[in-house]
């Protein structure tokens, strides 16, 4: 297994955060950790050898095999792949899919675009000068290029949202949609129609991603029994309210917060982490 983190150029931060690239000669069907995507950010997907599927717990499965958008995430997922497998992901931040494709939250259906579908060929050209590439350093450069371009030929902007999610980021989550409304002097249907077209997630429904990500950073390190968790040094008033939002991102009933359990998708242990709720 050949897998391997890279940063995008400067100029597309904060909208990429970082590329993958991972490649395995295993045949056959190849289980993805559950947690493999953040809840929050969106991800480029391009599947230059084999094909993947996603299971979201309370939405029909599909299937990847071509270039996609896949995100946000609000439900458990699993995701599997048929090797042998090559594939480049670009993870972007709440409103990097907007900022560099231009899509709303109405192109989408159950969390996935076929980028295939656009006019432009850019995505199918840069899939294809990944698979002719001859040194694994030519990623971060064919990925740079390919985000750069698309993000120079986007018009649309609203800072607003952009403003937003940063807030609530900085916030953890620990946010009313009357404060919001307050601060950025918007009603709160206009407020939840700007973010959701631009975020792709109700206000309220991504300040609660925030601090259940949030409250598993702060709970991973103790090695309690769920009952036992001090939910105090957390956004939440009680634990009801923690098992509430951990069924639903998690499908199960949180037993023990031991890094065996923690929602943090790894690949096996001698490797980096793929993806972190960050």
């Amino acid at each position: 297994m050949n897998f391997h983190i890279y940063h995008p150029a400067d100029a597309l931060r904060p909208f990429v955060k970082q590329y993958y690239y991972w490649e395995d000669n295993t045949r056959g069907t190849i289980q993805i950790p559950q947690n493999l995507f953040a809840l929050g950010d969106q991800y480029l997907i391009l599947m230059l050898e084999g094909k993947g599927e996603v299971k979201p717990a309370t939405h029909k499965a599909f299937t990847l095999t071509g270039n996609a958008i896949l995100g946000h995430l609000t439900c458990a997922c699993q995701f599997q792949v048929e090797g042998p497998v090559k594939v480049a992901v670009v993870q972007l931040n709440p409103y990097g899919c907007f900022r560099l494709l231009g899509l709303q939250a109405d192109s989408f259906t159950n969390y996935y675009r076929n980028l295939d579908t656009l006019n432009s060929g850019l995505w199918t050209e840069t899939a294809n000068a990944l698979r002719e590439m001859k040194d694994m350093k030519e990623v971060e450069t064919i990925l740079d290029k390919a985000c750069i371009t698309t993000m120079e030929s986007q018009c649309c902007s609203m800072r607003t949202a952009d403003d937003m999610a940063d807030y609530m980021l900085i916030r953890q989550g620990n946010v009313s949609l009357q404060e919001l409304s307050e601060r950025y002097q918007l009603s709160k249907p206009t407020l939840e129609r700007i973010f959701t077209a631009v975020i792709g997630l109700p206000p309220l429904l991504y300040a609660r991603m925030i601090r259940y990500k949030t409250a598993l950073r702060a709970l991973r390190q103790l090695n309690l029994p769920e009952w036992q968790l001090p939910v105090a040094a957390t956004a939440y008033y009680n634990q009801a309210m923690f098992i509430e939002d951990y069924l639903q991102f998690n499908h199960q009933t949180p037993s023990y917060f031991t890094p065996s359990t923690a929602t943090i998708a790894q690949m096996p242990a001698e490797h980096q982490q793929v993806a972190v709720a960050s």
